[in-house]
């Protein structure tokens, strides 16, 4: 299964966001220049996660973006659902196929999907901004 770039900036801008340790709003813009990333499609990431509740917008001088919610509440799983969707790999009645109805091959599909998106449920937030993941975070959020 491939992710949609929109859910994979959603998870760097959250991995980023969980590693401010001081809670200090950050820019969409400065995660997105971290990252070396679109800052437009950044900004559309941002939007789309305050839509959801998983940051809130902090307006004024040092305003920003942090977590809505404890990294340690939100799991990956929910994350990729959300920004993904569920069922979607395959359209039975796009086409339309001939085999629509007498096909096993959807449920088998949608089992798979189920079982990623339950995979990735074992994990939260904090689980991924751990270990090596947090030095290299570090790291990044000291460059220039």
């Amino acid at each position: 299964m491939r992710l949609s770039l929109y859910t994979d900036f959603s998870l760097r801008l959250l991995v980023y966001l969980a590693g401010v340790r001081d809670g200090k709003p950050v820019s969409a813009g400065l995660i997105a220049d971290k990252y070396r990333v679109s800052a437009h499609h950044m900004h559309k990431v941002a939007q789309g996660l305050r839509k959801l509740g998983y940051v809130e917008s902090v307006c004024g001088r040092n305003g920003g973006l942090r977590l809505a919610v404890p990294a340690n509440s939100l799991r990956i799983g929910d994350v990729v659902e959300a920004m993904e969707g569920r069922g979607h790999m395959a359209d039975c009645a796009r086409g339309p196929c001939m085999l629509h109805g007498a096909c096993i091959l959807k449920g088998a599909l949608d089992r798979a999907e189920r079982n990623f998106l339950d995979e990735l449920r074992k994990y939260t937030l904090a689980d991924v901004v751990r270990g090596p993941t947090v030095i290299r975070l570090e790291h990044l959020m000291r460059a220039a």
